[in-house]
């Protein structure tokens, strides 16, 4: 094992969102036993939970993002602002842009998926989303232009790697599509739009929300309908023109305000480095978070073929066992949780409604449940507050507990 200056093994994580951050917190007690880094091509977290807000209710970009150097230092890290071109496994070491190199001893690959916006023909000229704060903020400024006609919304196809044995979904994630079409439902309705402007959405999968199960999807079906908001699944996105969605099919929808989350692909940074990633760039881990291959590598989050479908909620909870791994491998201490994913996420549906969705039938469990009206709302509007506000902590467990009790008696 190499040693630091300081005569501790290092520990670097790599990526300063929900998983990084929540790995640092959870490694900061060994502080005193490693040098505990966290790499970032960015300056500043990004609470991406957030971004429906920022696109389509006026909420500030500044509010979605707070300063990693903060934030690292909160967990006893220090924080180094360098973009990484690759990781060098076999010497332990990243490779930085500017041809420094950075040695570890243990690595924690955190740095997320790439949205893959370039992939869909079309999208640059005459397309919206809302998955980073670049593009929320332009989909903000479209819709304060709009003045009616008809509004399409929807995923385009995903396509993983055969490494990991996973749920293959079409679309990994459909949480923030709900939000969009609801959101952009109340705000039309406001501002008497709705009557001449149309919303239809679409989904690649055979199901919409293919990731829950059926009560998940009565509740949600329910919704649609009040909403009058017209779905479609199987529909695979073939490209965007001007004033037109079209499909892998020959069909064309005509659009006035074309809504689209790209495709995932794997980081750049796992990309080009050997061995790293599977067919698809995205990170092969057991699940205990170490990769299948590579001694002292592990990750966490939506880099990772394990996390299926791409939440937050799920990215966080590899960080925990991710960080458990790492305690354990280094010091010989300390038990490994299981690996147990589930969905769980709250979508604003504009105003003061949101419906919170709880559900691990994917993975062979039994809970399927919703919780809708203002107390999702409240509940949501607490969560993001909080991460922002305390710069990458989620609410204590004490919140955590009650949360699960309120969903116990939902669930009856």
């Amino acid at each position: 094992m190499s040693q630091t200056s300081s005569g501790r093994p290092r520990v670097v994580i790599l990526g300063g969102g929900f998983a990084g951050l929540r790995a640092a917190y959870r490694l900061s007690r060994l502080t005193e036993q490693a040098d505990l880094v966290v790499v970032d091509p960015r300056a500043t977290s990004l609470s991406r939970p957030a971004l429906p807000e920022v696109a389509l209710a006026g909420k500030p970009v500044e509010h979605a993002r707070f300063p990693l150097v903060s934030a690292v230092a909160r967990a006893g890290a220090r924080f180094q602002h360098r973009a990484v071109q690759r990781v060098d496994a076999a010497d332990r070491q990243l490779v930085l842009d500017d041809g420094d190199t950075l040695a570890y001893d243990y690595l924690l690959l955190a740095s997320g998926a790439t949205k893959d916006y370039d992939a869909i023909p079309g999208f640059r000229d005459f397309g919206y989303s809302l998955c980073d704060d670049t593009e929320a903020p332009r989909l903000a400024e479209a819709l304060d232009g709009f003045t009616g006609g008809p509004v399409v919304i929807g995923s385009a196809k995903s396509v993983w790697g055969t490494r990991v044995q996973v749920p293959q979904l079409a679309a990994p994630c459909e949480g923030p599509v709900a939000e969009i079409m609801f959101m952009v439902d109340h705000e039309l309705r406001r501002r008497g739009l709705r009557d001449r402007s149309p919303i239809r959405v679409f989904s690649p999968g055979h199901i919409f929300f293919e990731d829950v199960g059926p009560t998940v999807h009565a509740a949600v079906e329910s919704l649609v309908e009040r909403a009058g908001i017209e779905v479609t699944t199987g529909k695979v996105l073939s490209r965007l023109t001007d004033g037109a969605v079209e499909f892998d099919d020959g069909t064309r929808w005509d659009s006035a305000l074309s809504i689209v989350l790209p495709p995932y692909t794997g980081n750049a940074v796992v990309k080009r480095s050997p061995g790293l990633g599977d067919e698809q760039g995205f990170v092969p881990t057991d699940q205990a978070m170490r990769h299948l291959d590579l001694d002292r590598v592990y990750a966490a989050g939506d880099g990772t073929a394990l996390a299926m479908p791409k939440l937050g909620h799920i990215a966080v909870h590899q960080a925990d066992v991710a960080a458990a791994a790492i305690r354990h491998d280094l010091t010989g201490t300390g038990d490994i949780p299981p690996y147990r994913p589930e969905v769980f996420c709250i979508a604003n549906r504009g105003g003061a409604q949101a419906t919170l969705i709880y559900s691990d039938t994917l993975f062979g469990g039994s809970i399927d449940l919703t919780v809708d009206g203002p107390a999702a709302h409240f509940m949501k509007w607490g969560f993001d507050g909080y991460y922002f506000h305390t710069q990458g902590h989620l609410p204590p467990d004490l919140a955590t507990e009650g949360l699960e009790m309120l969903l116990r008696r939902v669930r009856g």
